[in-house]
This record gives structure tokens, C-alpha cells and sequence, in this order.
């Protein structure tokens, strides 16, 4: 890589170090504090906040004060992130395991780690279960990771180690009102898990289970579907429907795109609130449901997954500093010409000195 290039990346990791570095210094910490909290995802190795402290000379204890005082910061970026994103954005809500493998977790800890059965790794492991959330700017197609919210289980509230039960579906409606205070939200895109009254009532874009019973079907040419016995999702053949189906205590109308896997074995059943979607919008909106896996990989390449915490105040602030950074980061690589997270922090170790040479650059010694 030139001289110049690497000139520019220093330019450009700076500037965008900075701007975070104002959200989280605004509880009052010290600048140091501030960017050792930031820099910890580039450390490479753990990203954890204990080689955080030896790595910059601090004191582990205050740095996890520091940590538990930004469970809030995440609503200072979503105002800055609005002055960027001006029009219309599609919400994805999803959820995924924060594994921590090594973690002091037994079967319930009170630092948020239990035992959760990973469907990627076919085992219970120990972890963290986060409601994730994202936002794609319509415009331009570029997706921001916005959030990632620890959510209780029952299992924790009959242990009495929470006293407010949230399920996920709670967490996702509270969210989604809180983006809506910030950003022009066009359309909110979640997966078959989330079918509930409290979500499906703006214009969503969901998949439906095979399993789920219909009160009545119609195609999109005028003619009713004759099934015999109970009327299914999954007994229906490829195609577009209207379809009535129960939410809570009332019934509402959906659009249905009945499509065969292209395997031909397996059938996917999407739908929408919004009517007046074509049959291409409605799947370049589940498309988008993508980018949210895409950015669970790549937070988790940052290191999102090496530290473990006893007070849920600190693994809220430390999943604020990943959400922040991850988005920080793609951006970087996508100016670098750079292919993933794992090769731009080669890139700090390689070209910009690894810890020694990010300190000599933010002047931590």
C-alpha cells in the first residue's frame, strides 16, 4: 500500500474516531478514558475492556464505571446518525447470540449470561440473547447497525434476577418508536418470530410460518382458494394472494407471495401490510433483511463477543461502542477498497502500527 494511502486512512480514522469520541465523552470522562473505550474494537486479539486498560495504562475499575455510564449514548448517535440519513429508511429488527464461551456463566449469571440454544452451532452454549436493529438509508442503499439490546428470559425474571420482563417483541415495539422520533421510517422488515400485534401494524414486510392458519384467501386475479380441512399457509400453491389472518384479537388483511425455494423442495411465504406493494417490492424488501445478518458478522469480527460483564448497565454500554464502531468501520473499508472487518484490522496492524501506533497517533503517549 502507498504512503499516501496510508496517510489518508490515518486521516480518515481520526476524524471518524473523533466524532464518536463526542458521544462518548459526553458523561464528563476524560479523553483518554474516552478513546480507550473507542480503540478498543481495533486492538485486535481480545476486545475486551481489561486489554483495553493495560493496553493504554488505565485503571480496569474505571473503565468499567466509564462503560456503565453509556447505556444512554446510543440515542446521542441516533441524533447524529439522523443528520446524515435524510430520507426514508427501512427498520430490520432481528436477534442473535452473543456467544461468550468462556464467560463465568452457569445456567443463569447476574451478568446476563445463561445458557441459549445456538441454531448455527446445533448446542446450548453460554451467551447473551440481543434484539439487534438496523436501518437502511432508501436512498442510497447503506445499512447502519442502530442497536443491540440485551432482552431478559423468564427463566431470569423466576430467579429474580430482573424485576421488569421484557420479551423481545416489548424491546422491538419500544425501539421502533424511539426511530421513528429520529428517522422517516418507510417500512420495518422482521422475520416470522415476530408476528404480533404490538409490530405488525405499520407497513411491514415479514415471512410467514407454513403452519399458520388462514381465515381466507384470495388471489390476486379475483378467485377464491378452495383447500380442504384447515386452510394452512403451507397449503398453498405458488402464487399472490390476499389473505385474512388473526392478530390478536382482531383480523387483518395481507398481501401474500407464495414462492418456491429454488431448491423446489421448500416453499417461502412472504407478506406484507402494505397492499399496494408490487410483487418486486416486496422481495427487494425481504432482501434487505440480509444486510442486518452481514452486520452481525462483522460486529462480531470486531471482537463483540470477548468480554463478559456482571452488571447489565456495562454490557449495554459496551454493545453501544460496537454498534457505533461497527458502523465506523465499513465505512473505512469501503473507502480502503478493503473486502471485510478481519482485513482492515490487518490493516491496523500491518500499516498503522497495531496498539503502539494507534496510541502514537491519538497522542496517548
Amino acid at each position: 500500500m502507498l504512503k499516501g494511502q496510508v496517510e489518508y486512512a490515518k486521516e480518515r480514522l481520526v476524524k471518524a474516531v473523533n466524532q464518536v469520541l463526542g458521544i462518548v465523552r459526553r458523561n464528563g470522562r476524560s479523553r483518554r478514558v474516552g478513546l480507550a473505550l473507542v480503540l478498543m474494537t481495533l486492538l485486535g486479539g481480545r476486545a475486551s475492556v481489561k486489554n483495553a486498560a493495560e493496553t493504554f495504562g488505565l485503571d480496569y475499575a474505571n473503565l468499567l464505571e466509564a462503560l456503565g455510564e453509556l447505556e444512554d449514548a446510543w440515542r446521542d448517535y441516533l441524533k447524529v446518525l439522523s443528520g446524515l440519513v435524510k430520507g426514508e429508511v427501512a427498520v430490520i429488527i432481528d436477534d442473535t447470540v452473543d456467544h461468550k464461551e468462556y464467560s463465568r456463566g452457569k445456567d443463569v449469571s447476574p451478568h446476563g449470561n445463561y445458557w441459549i440454544y445456538c441454531h448455527t452451532h446445533g448446542r446450548f452454549e453460554r451467551g447473551v440473547q440481543l434484539l439487534t436493529v438496523a436501518i437502511v438509508d432508501l436512498s442510497t442503499g447503506r445499512a447502519f447497525m442502530v442497536g443491540a439490546f440485551p432482552y431478559a428470559v423468564r427463566k431470569m425474571l423466576d430467579l429474580g434476577m430482573v424485576t421488569e420482563f421484557k420479551t423481545k417483541i416489548d424491546l422491538a415495539r419500544e425501539m421502533l418508536d424511539v426511530l421513528k422520533g429520529y428517522f422517516r421510517v418507510s417500512k420495518v422488515v422482521f422475520d416470522s418470530w415476530y408476528w404480533s400485534e404490538k409490530l405488525v401494524k405499520d407497513n411491514v414486510v415479514s415471512e410467514l410460518k407454513s403452519n399458520r392458519r388462514l381465515l381466507r384467501v384470495e388471489s390476486v386475479r379475483g378467485t377464491l382458494e378452495e383447500v380442504e380441512g384447515h386452510l394452512r399457509v403451507g397449503d398453498l400453491s405458488p402464487g399472490v394472494y390476499y389473505a385474512d389472518l388473526t392478530l390478536g384479537d382482531r383480523v387483518i388483511t395481507v398481501k401474500l407471495l407464495v414462492r418456491e425455494r429454488d431448491s423446489g423442495t421448500h416453499a417461502k411465504y412472504l407478506y406484507t401490510t402494505d397492499l399496494s406493494l408490487s410483487e418486486e417490492e416486496i422481495e427487494e424488501a425481504w432482501k434487505m433483511r440480509w444486510e442486518i445478518e452481514e452486520l452481525h458478522r462483522d460486529v462480531k469480527a470486531l471482537g463483540l463477543e470477548d468480554s463478559s460483564f456482571w452488571r447489565r448497565e456495562r454490557l449495554q454500554g459496551y454493545l453501544t461502542i460496537f454498534t457505533i464502531m461497527v458502523n465506523v468501520v465499513r465505512e473505512l473499508i469501503g473507502e480502503l477498497n478493503l473486502r471485510s472487518v478481519e482485513a482492515f484490522l490487518r490493516f491496523v496492524e500491518r500499516y498503522l502500527g497495531g496498539p503502539p501506533g494507534l496510541m502514537k497517533i491519538f497522542k496517548l503517549r
